[in-house]
């Protein structure tokens, strides 16, 4: 039981609401019973908080944590409140450690995503949570855009930018200069060519999205193989940076097979 507002780990969980925060101790919040269940799955908290209301749900998930010798932490609510980001919380917060992904330790195949200074976290936590769906090998987030740990984020891939490997602060320019023998990048753009020229690849692709209200950067698109649009109907003028994603990444995912990648 933890009554001190000047708790050190209290303090720590306090301050991964912010980028900040995330690089300094190299930590970042998974709030929910649901999310930290998943997350439990695939890795192991540094320490989970819960709160004095926790209910049923949260309780099955700390006996898992328990048998594990994951520390879990009760808190007051009124010091609970202090970390949470979510208005009805469920009185859980695993504290988890941020993903160490080396650019050069991924293997060059499948597909890349590429995120050219997305800067709204429910755009980011939606197209990484379909990045995790659609196999993507890694996502390659660009200098400029918002911190893919962020709790906002988090909350938005429903846990799942844990679940796909993320190197973020990149810069995309070299990365693209780097590895135009190995991946071939094509653009997501409104004025671009016909969607199948995404599907049939041999080599590596890497999808390439722009920012909400710019699209892709001058220095970032002048490495680009090709770019492709979605066909809409007349009348509609773009579509939502997320949403858009997911359906590229979709068409890229069904012409590679859904049983030959996980």
């Amino acid at each position: 039981m933890i009554t001190s507002h000047s708790n050190t780990k209290l303090k720590i969980a306090r301050s991964l609401h912010s980028r900040v925060g995330i690089l300094k101790h190299g930590l970042f919040l998974m709030e929910g019973p649901r999310f930290v269940s998943d997350y439990l799955s695939r890795g192991t908290p540094e320490w989970i908080f819960i709160s004095e209301e926790a209910g049923k749900l949260a309780s099955a998930v700390i006996e898992r944590a328990v048998k594990r010798s994951i520390e879990v932490l009760e808190v007051p609510w009124k010091l609970f409140a202090g970390i949470s980001d979510t208005e009805a919380s469920q009185g859980i917060i695993a504290v988890c450690s941020l993903p160490s992904t080396s650019i050069d330790s991924i293997a060059r195949e499948g597909v890349f995503l590429l995120l050219d200074r997305i800067s709204d976290p429910g755009n980011m936590g939606t197209i990484l949570r379909s990045a995790a769906a659609f196999g993507c090998t890694a996502v390659i987030a660009g200098k400029g855009g918002c911190c893919p740990f962020i709790t906002k984020v988090t909350r938005a891939a429903a846990g799942m930018n844990s679940a796909v490997p993320i190197v973020f602060d990149a810069d995309l320019s070299a990365f693209m200069q780097s590895n135009s023998d190995s991946i071939e990048f094509i653009g997501a753009d409104a004025s671009g060519g016909d969607i199948n020229k995404l599907h049939g690849k041999d080599r590596c692709i890497g999808l390439v999205l722009g920012s909400e209200a710019h699209g892709i950067s001058e220095d970032t698109r002048r490495h680009l193989c090709g770019s492709v649009a979605i066909p809409m109907t007349g009348g509609v003028e773009s579509l939502n940076a997320a949403v858009s994603a997911s359906i590229l990444l979709y068409e890229i995912y069904k012409h590679l097979g859904s049983g030959t990648r996980t």
